[in-house]
């Protein structure tokens, strides 16, 4: 099967079996311990940590790599603009560099390999229906200031599910293009943004007809903005839940303290 980012790999293991709410309350902490580790020796354990939560979740390799793969030009760019723009000792043979800046270009970078890589694999392991129910359960406070939680929360679920389906689309509608012999490649910059209209028109008139069609699924559910709506199975935190939740936790500010 084909990975694509956003896709959701039911699995019988450990962490799919984790409330949603838990793995949303960790994957926001783990985001930001990932951004405040400076050392190697702390950003090696995290990956570590992550490296053996992945394995119990059972999600292939090219799962993840498929979550980290569009991503790799930030990556790149980040760290190439911390090599040139960070005051330090200069780098022989490439002038404006300095070590300093690649010491931070490569920190970085696997800062932002660390956060990305705890958030796919959330998303690969969480349904967005899931998803869904814990963002609603937490912005459970705002409904008091007369906020739309509800709204909110199905806007993020449809999000979540037409990631998948435009990549798929547009990987689509490539290959049909090439097969039509529309050179998408060859040429000057100037070039290849014209070459993509054959390929954002008709995605645009595919997203559009989704659109629609959900629209037109609602109103045949009787869905209605603001209304009550019950669910077939309610959330309940249990002990793995709970001892998932005391272990990141310690995990954490060992990795903090470092």
């Amino acid at each position: 099967m084909r990975m694509t980012v956003g896709h959701y790999l039911p699995r019988a293991s450990v962490v799919h079996g984790l409330d949603p709410r838990v793995k949303l309350f960790l994957m926001g902490c783990a985001i930001g311990v990932s951004f405040n580790l400076e050392g190697a020796l702390p950003l090696a354990a995290f990956a570590l940590a992550l490296g053996g939560a992945t394995v119990l979740s059972r999600i292939p390799p090219r799962g993840i790599a498929s979550g980290l793969a569009p991503f790799l030009w930030l990556f790149a760019i980040t760290a190439i603009l911390h090599v040139f723009m960070t005051p330090g000792d200069p780098l022989p043979l490439v002038p404006y560099a300095t070590r300093q800046g690649l010491v931070n270009g490569v920190r970085v970078g696997c800062q932002l390999v660390l956060a990305i890589w705890v958030s796919t694999l959330t998303t690969l392991t969480t349904s967005p229906l899931d998803t869904v129910w814990a963002l609603e359960w937490y912005l459970k406070p705002l409904k008091y200031l007369k906020v739309p939680t509800e709204e909110i929360a199905l806007a993020v679920m449809i999000a979540i599910r037409f990631i998948p389906l435009l990549f798929e689309e547009t990987d689509r509608i490539i290959k049909a293009q090439k097969a039509r012999g529309v050179d998408l490649e060859s040429g000057g910059l100037a070039r290849k943004v014209r070459s993509l209209v054959p390929v954002l028109v008709p995605l645009l008139h595919s997203v559009f007809r989704r659109a629609d069609d959900l629209a037109v699924a609602l109103t045949l559910r009787c869905y209605s903005p603001g209304g009550v709506r019950t669910r077939m199975k309610e959330m309940a935190l249990r002990r793995a839940d709970y001892i998932t939740l005391v272990c990141a936790c310690i995990l954490f500010v060992f990795l903090l303290s470092w």
